[in-house]
C-alpha cells in the first residue's frame, strides 16, 4: 500500500469505497444467515475460504504481486487460524442471534485489540482506555441481559453470545499481529494465505459431517466467496489511500443496514435494549479509535 498516495484533504472517495466494503461484509453475513440450517456452520466456513481461492489467484496474477514466501507463510499462517476461528464462531453466532444484535456484539473488537496491543506488543494501556473497555462490556451486558430475561432461551442465547464473543477475541488477536506483519508482504500474498490456510483446515472436519448441498446452495457459496474476496480488496483499496481514523467509522454504518435487512428478510424488530447496548458499544469504540497516540 505504500505505493498509492495518502490524501489527507479529500477522503470522500475512500471513505465511500471502504462504506462499500463494510456494506458487502454485511450482506454476505446475510447470505450466510439465510442458508439452511441442515448445512453444518464448519461447512459454510470451508466454502466460504475454498470458493475464494480461485478469486484471489486471479487477483494475484492481475496484480503481479509474486507468489508468497515460505517466510510469508510462516508469518501470515497463524492469522489464517485465527480467520478461520473467527469466522466460524461468527457464523454460529448470525445463525443464533438476531443479526443486528450479533453485528453489535462484533464491535467489541477495537476494545479488545486496544487491551492486547497493550499485552503483546507491550503498548502502554492507559487509564483513558480502560473506561471505554468498560463501557463497550456494559453494552454486551445489557444485550445479554435482555436476550436471557426478555426472550427466556439461556442456553441458546448464551452460546451464541459467546460465540459472538469469541469471534471479536479472535478476530483483534489477528488484526493485532496483523500489525507487524503488514509492512512486510503485499495485501494480496496476505489474502491468499488467510484464504488457504482456515480451507485446510475446515475442509476435512467438514467432510466428517458433510450435507449434500442443493444445486442452488452451490451457487451461494460461490456468492459468499466473491462478498469475502470483494470486500477485503475494496478495505485494502480504501485504507490505502485515506488514513484509518478517518476510515474507523465506516464499520458503525453497518448496524441500521444489518437492522433493516435482519426487519425485511428475516422478520426481525431490534429491541430497545439492543439499540443502547449498541450504542454504548459503539460509543466506546469511537472512544478507543480517536484517543491520541
Amino acid at each position: 500500500m505504500s505505493g498509492y498516495p495518502t490524501d489527507h484533504a479529500r477522503p470522500a472517495v475512500p471513505f465511500m469505497v471502504a462504506t462499500a466494503a463494510v456494506l458487502v461484509f454485511t450482506t454476505m453475513d446475510a447470505v450466510v444467515k439465510s442458508l439452511p440450517v441442515s448445512i453444518p456452520t464448519v461447512q459454510v466456513v470451508a466454502m466460504r475460504f475454498a470458493f475464494g481461492i480461485p478469486l484471489v489467484l486471479v487477483a494475484l496474477w492481475r496484480m503481479g504481486g509474486g507468489w508468497p514466501s515460505l517466510a510469508s507463510w510462516r508469518a501470515n499462517a497463524p492469522r489464517g487460524v485465527l480467520s478461520m476461528c473467527s469466522t466460524l464462531l461468527f457464523f454460529t453466532a448470525l445463525r443464533r442471534l438476531p443479526f443486528a444484535e450479533a453485528l453489535a456484539l462484533s464491535y467489541l473488537g477495537p476494545l479488545i485489540v486496544a487491551v492486547m496491543a497493550a499485552a503483546v506488543l507491550g503498548e502502554k494501556l492507559r487509564l483513558g482506555v480502560l473506561g471505554p473497555v468498560l463501557l463497550g462490556l456494559a453494552g454486551v451486558g445489557v444485550i445479554a441481559w435482555d436476550s436471557l430475561v426478555g426472550h427466556g432461551l439461556i442456553s441458546s442465547d448464551l452460546i451464541g453470545i459467546a460465540a459472538a464473543f469469541g469471534s471479536a477475541v479472535t478476530y483483534a488477536t489477528g488484526n493485532v499481529l496483523l500489525r507487524s506483519q503488514a509492512q512486510r508482504d503485499n495485501a494480496t500474498s496476505i489474502v491468499l494465505i488467510q484464504h488457504v490456510v482456515p480451507t485446510v483446515l475446515a475442509l476435512p472436519v467438514a467432510a466428517l459431517g458433510w450435507v449434500a448441498p442443493e444445486g442452488s446452495v452451490w451457487l451461494v457459496f460461490v456468492l459468499l466467496a466473491m462478498f469475502g474476496v470483494s470486500g477485503h480488496f475494496l478495505l485494502v483499496w480504501a485504507f490505502g489511500r485515506a488514513p484509518a481514523g478517518v476510515l474507523a467509522v465506516v464499520d458503525y454504518l453497518a448496524l441500521p443496514y444489518a437492522a433493516l435487512i435482519g426487519f425485511v428478510f428475516f422478520g426481525e424488530v431490534p429491541v430497545p435494549a439492543m439499540w443502547v447496548g449498541a450504542g454504548l458499544i459503539v460509543a466506546a469504540s469511537v472512544l478507543v479509535t480517536r484517543l491520541k497516540k
